[in-house]
């Protein structure tokens, strides 16, 4: 209940005092206060903020490279299995209206063993995972915006990424509330920035560079997918806000959907007017500057200048908003005993999980590059989301088209994870190497802290029956 009680601070971007212990009643979670109810308005902005971010500047280009003029059908497909996930979440989020979100959902699916902590600890690795990206594209945008040049293009990535880990850390740990204040601006200005360079884009369109015989081959098509579900991820938060609804029953699913339709819907435009716009060579070779270069080619220096900023503001903001999400992460597994309580010990005007999230997420940062980093944290997402969806199939009884979707869920992020492998594997065996040395680290992790901790692994059964 402690953990319960973190995330309510957190929502209201306060943090708990060192030592504080108190009980909240289950009927307390489940009655939100007035000044804290969230309207379907207010979660769709919520969700598409979460969603639309430092991801798609950095990740369109790095799927153009594999899908080339079908990058269009990558980002459809990856939208699909959002939709389909995100009903999960949503029925799950109804039936258990908590802000703990992915973490609850898989102690109630599986109890409090061995599996869902591993599984809990991966879902943070996947949130490491995802700043680390963020601080690369940072240094990339921001390398692009100085003029550094290309022949030391990855030192100054990750010099750049790192100093803004830093820089973060350091205003989180004295308590620095201007980048929060701004972030909600920024999300807004960055939604109106993507929807007007969509629109004008699209006034240069050659519909001709989108005919099939343009496509690559199939292969390279669904490897993509490993990059573009990365952009859909943000829609788990929308579920967390079932708590502060009135009637989470009625407004969580319409949430959803339409959080995840309009992310889909601008994600697939602006892939269309990208594709339609730029040559081949482009498309595919320019990485994560491709919407930059083709805004630069397009509309000229001010274009230029104006979608790299906002690139750059995108990663501030969302490098802060994981800071904020891991540190609560970290908080809560500390809580529960599946992390070191050191995790949770108050530094500054924040906790350790903080200090420790940043050396990981430098770590990575320095030791792996913008397109490794999101493809496993795709790849590590899918896997999570896979579970929560089979978790989906235990809780949730009943029949009609509900269970019809968590099934076609189920299907979609294990075939998706399943093409990733197999591309992954072939391509870049290092990437899938990485990946299960993540998978190991998360359930050895997660049995030396049980048998040092004196945790007991409950068995399913016991669980199921208590």
């Amino acid at each position: 209940m402690l953990a319960e009680s973190l995330i309510k601070k957190a929502t209201r971007h306060q943090w708990i005092p060192a030592g504080v212990r108190r009980t909240i009643k289950d009927e307390d979670m489940n009655e939100p206060s007035r000044s804290r109810r969230i309207s379907v308005n207010g979660a769709i902005a919520l969700g598409v903020g979460s969603m639309v971010g430092a991801g798609i500047f950095a990740l369109m280009g790095e799927a153009a490279a594999m899908a080339g003029s079908a990058v269009w059908l990558s980002f459809l497909v990856a939208g699909i299995i959002a939709l389909l996930t995100g009903h999960s979440f949503a029925q799950l989020g109804v039936r258990y209206p908590s802000r703990g979100g992915v973490v609850e959902y898989l102690v109630k699916a599986y109890g409090p063993g061995l599996f869902s902590g591993g599984c809990s600890i991966l879902f943070y690795i996947a949130q490491l995972i995802g700043m680390a990206m963020i601080a690369l594209a940072f240094g990339k945008f921001s390398a692009k915006l100085l003029d550094l040049g290309e022949a030391d293009l990855l030192l100054w990535e990750r010099l750049l990424g790192s100093a803004l880990i830093v820089t973060l850390t350091a205003l989180n740990l004295v308590g620095a509330k201007f980048v929060s204040s701004a972030q909600r601006l920024v999300v807004l200005a960055n939604l109106a920035v993507l929807a007007l360079f969509t629109v004008a884009l699209s006034m240069h369109a050659d519909v001709a560079r989108l005919a099939l015989e343009t496509w690559p081959a199939a292969r390279p098509i669904l490897g993509s997918l490993g990059l573009t579900f990365f952009a859909f991820t943000g829609f788990a938060v929308v579920s967390n806000a079932a708590g502060d609804m009135d009637n989470p029953t009625r407004d969580l699913p319409r949430a959803m959907y339409t959080t995840i339709a309009i992310v889909l819907a601008l994600y697939v435009a602006l892939a269309l007017a990208v594709t339609a716009t730029v040559d081949e060579h482009h498309l595919t070779a320019s990485g994560a500057t491709l919407l930059v270069v083709v805004a630069r080619h397009n509309f000229g220096e001010i274009g230029f200048h104006i979608l790299l900023l906002s690139a750059i503001l995108a990663t501030v903001t969302c490098l802060n908003g994981g800071f904020f999400g891991a540190t609560s992460i970290t908080y809560t597994l500390a809580e529960n005993g599946q992390l070191p309580s050191r995790f949770g010990q108050k530094i500054g005007m924040s906790y350790r999980g903080l200090t420790i999230s940043a050396l990981l997420a430098l770590l990575m940062v320095n030791f792996l590059t913008l397109t490794t980093v999101a493809s496993l944290g795709s790849a590590t997402s899918l896997l999570v989301y896979s579970l929560v969806n089979f978790g989906a199939w235990r809780l949730l009884k009943g029949g009609g088209w509900h269970r019809v979707a968590i099934l076609l869920s189920i299907v979609a992020c294990v075939l998706a994870i399943i093409v990733w492998g197999f591309d992954t594997f072939q391509t870049s065996p290092g990437s899938f190497s990485i990946f299960l040395s993540f998978l190991v680290i998360a359930f050895a992790a997660e049995g030396l802290l049980q048998r040092y901790h004196g945790r007991r692994i409950l068995a399913q059964e016991h669980w199921e029956s208590s």
